[in-house]
């Protein structure tokens, strides 16, 4: 099975190893087995049903309530040499007609559906006849339960698919899913086996910032001229504001286009094709948006509002980075995002589930609030553990001291009881600063509390409110203009009875680095690629990713690949891409290294790997490495030359976990030996726990070893444990 799953993986889709948990997914699949995959977005759960569609007899049904997204999946499969088809409302009834008969006939190794198609009593056995059906699969399975953040009804109909078709195994997929989310899923769809497959929720190429609201008009323009030639997609809570905020960007020229639902179909359809074929580079839209869309090349992700949970913060930041390049997650805070979403809460949610929406939305103000690591917010969201310090977000990027803010707390809540309780954060501060402006009378100004917070900037005060709100010094009302009011702990601080303490940072790196890090590598080979593969992508009408992705071209201009057997070495190019592009790409390359006189790197690229024949698939591939990474051998080089970890990490703008995970895959070919990644004095311990407990869980490892061991540390003597090697 591995074999011809790591064949089918190389030959259709050009990558070399699984990731995550995809292999284990496709081998539960394969024997038979129903399956709940847990897989963030951008992390390859597709990968794991259309694998096995590929290898098994029949056709696979894939239900999706994203339509776009069913094109978009099944070029790419076409674009790859997999016959595959969607059926859903925006074809007309020939083109309907003749997927069904395709469908019939046994042509097809994929179909995709609209849940609504198979809402209906016996549709869906109406729909296939005598096909044979090999698996279904459950895209966005969170949408059966109540308790997830996106419930459909229509979804509910996929419960009886167990007993309509016995013996068809099903995979129920979702990048985000609580525990209480996950069990109902398996419940409502009637999985048997309770095979579940969670991997981690850390999408360590994503860097998460967040930024004061106020800040946005300037930090917003700076971030996105360091930006202009990637794609990157701006969420608003409303249709007005993309529409506002778009035409902002169009002024001052950025290639900018609105996205939302109340738009007519044909222009929603022509703004995402525009999107996806990189005419435009900023989509701004509402969450409508993006749900369809597999974009692998966005390069950052904005909440200019606030979402309304950590689970769909979470879905769209993982719309970002999906080629597994780094990209950044942005989001612009305020505290009246959170009335704004409360009211919507209580004036447009069923009262059954206003009080869970209301818990969800306070996790996500959390989120926001809170003074640690973003990274392990999330990841403790999703009940994995996470230490912090992951040095790609705003808050490790920051160094933070604590200080005694109670004569800050005091002229805040001072100025809030001087304005009679009557306006919100951006008023209050203006007072506090002695603003000459016209909304204060005369007597106001006449007050103590005029001016008296003059020694701190505008940015100091909102920070100051912020964490007054955040501890529950203060309060504010909801609905569309929230208003500050004082409470019982207000007037203790006031009273000099309850000391304030609060953080500030000490180091302001996180938005700097935010607003300047540019990632394209714009070196001239690398524009030549991507010329090329825009011309390729214009003459066959398909997405420049389709034809290859960032990382197959920046790989070509890094290793410069000579031959077409060199190609088969290259991620992103299969059997059915070299034969199909290869002698385009490699003339170019060819070219450039005859006009600069350089020769072939794939020497370091090959390295400690076997191989691979002209004649791909006569020779049995590598077993999956499951911690191999595209770019590990860079970091190996730097490794080699003595350079520690946390060096390495910041040479090359990746996580620590990032880099150790890079030279954790070399522990299998020998090229480096475990003691050369921890102290040799723990060893033992950490494989006599492995040997007792087994190696599936980290988790487990780590409860029994305690706080002594890092994970890094676990990771390292598991993987030399696999290898053999210790």
């Amino acid at each position: 099975m591995e074999i011809n799953a790591c064949t089918t993986l190389k030959k259709h889709f050009g990558y070399d190893a699984f990731r995550l948990d995809q292999q284990a997914v496709i081998e539960n699949t394969l024997a038979g087995e129903d399956s709940l995959v847990i897989m963030p977005t951008g992390g390859g759960k597709s990968i794991c049903y259309q694998v096995p569609a590929i290898m098994f007899p029949g056709v696979t049904i894939v239900v999706s309530p994203l339509i776009a997204l069913m094109k978009d999946q099944v070029d790419a499969l076409k674009n790859n040499g997999v016959t595959a088809e969607f059926l859903n409302s925006s074809q007309s009834v020939s083109q309907q007609e003749q997927v069904i008969s395709d469908l019939r006939s046994g042509k097809l190794r994929l179909c995709y559906v609209a849940p609504e198609r198979i809402s209906a009593e016996n549709s869906l056995k109406n729909l296939l006849g005598d096909t044979k059906v090999s698996l279904f699969a459950i895209d966005e399975a969170h949408c059966i339960s109540h308790w997830g953040h996106d419930f459909r009804p229509d979804y509910l109909a996929l419960s009886t698919l167990k007993s309509q078709f016995p013996g068809v195994p099903v995979m129920a997929l979702t990048a985000s899913a609580d525990k209480v989310t996950r069990d109902d899923i398996v419940k409502q769809l009637g999985l048997v086996g309770n095979h579940r497959f969670i991997s981690s929720f850390n999408r360590a190429n994503i860097w998460y910032f967040v930024v004061q609201k106020y800040k946005m008009d300037d930090f917003l323009p700076e971030y996105l001229n360091k930006h202009k030639d990637q794609s990157g997609i701006i969420y608003c809570l409303s249709r007005k504001s993309t529409e506002d905020m778009a035409g902002k960007l169009q002024a001052m020229g950025y290639s900018a286009a609105y996205y939302h639902a109340g738009m007519e179909r044909n222009a929603r359809k022509q703004v995402q094709e525009n999107f996806i074929h990189d005419r435009i580079k900023i989509i701004v839209a509402t969450i409508a948006f993006g749900m369809g869309i597999d974009k692998p090349d966005v390069r950052y992700v904005i909440h200019a509002d606030l979402p309304k949970n950590i689970e769909s913060y979470y879905q769209e930041t993982g719309r970002a980075g999906r080629d597994s390049l780094r990209a950044d997650a942005i989001l612009f805070y305020s505290r009246g995002d959170v009335s704004r979403l409360s009211y919507f809460i209580d004036n447009g949610t069923d009262p059954a589930h206003a009080d869970l929406m209301h818990r969800k939305l306070e996790h996500m103000v959390s989120f926001a609030e809170a003074h640690r690591c973003r990274r392990q917010q999330l990841m403790n969201y999703f009940d994995e553990v996470h230490h912090g310090h992951c040095k790609s977000c705003d808050y490790c990027l920051d160094k933070y001291t604590e200080y005694d803010g109670t004569l800050n707390a005091q002229k805040a809540l001072s100025a809030v009881a001087r304005l009679n309780q009557r306006f919100g954060i951006k008023t209050t501060v203006d007072y506090l600063r002695g603003a000459d402006l016209n909304k204060f009378s005369a007597e106001l100004k006449l007050l103590k509390t005029w001016g008296i917070g003059s020694d701190l900037s505008e940015s100091q005060w909102y920070d100051v409110f912020s964490q007054l709100l955040q501890q529950g010094m203060l309060e504010q009302t909801e609905g569309q203009y929230p208003t500050l009011k004082l409470n019982v702990e207000s007037w203790q601080v006031l009273k000099g009875l309850k000391q304030v303490l609060m953080v500030k940072a000490t180091k302001a790196a996180a938005e700097k680095t935010a607003a300047s890090h540019s990632r394209d590598q714009n070196t001239e080979l690398l524009r030549k690629l991507k010329y090329l593969r825009k011309l390729i992508a214009d003459s066959e009408d398909v997405p420049p990713y389709m034809v290859l992705g960032d990382v197959s071209l920046i790989e070509l201009s890094a290793y410069l690949p000579q031959s077409l057997d060199d190609l088969h070495q290259i991620s992103g190019f299969g059997v059915y891409k070299v034969n199909k592009y290869g002698e385009e790409f490699i003339a170019v390359v060819r070219n450039y290294c005859q006009e600069n006189k350089l020769h072939s790197n794939m020497h370091l690229k090959m390295s400690g790997r076997k191989k691979r024949s002209k004649q791909y698939g006569k020779v049995n591939p590598e077993p999956a490495k499951p911690l191999h990474q595209k770019t590990g051998y860079a970091s190996l080089e730097l490794f080699r030359q003595g350079k520690t970890i946390p060096e390495i990490a910041e040479e090359r703008q990746f996580t620590i976990t990032t880099i150790y995970n890079h030279l954790l895959g070399f522990i299998e070919s020998g090229e480096i030996a475990p003691e050369q990644l921890l102290e040799k004095s723990k060893i033992p311990a950490i494989k006599k726990v492995a040997i007792t407990h087994g190696i599936a869980s980290l988790r487990t490892l780590k409860e029994q070893l305690g706080e002594e061991y890092t994970y890094e540390e676990i990771k390292v003597v598991v993987e030399g444990v696999k290898a053999g090697r210790i």
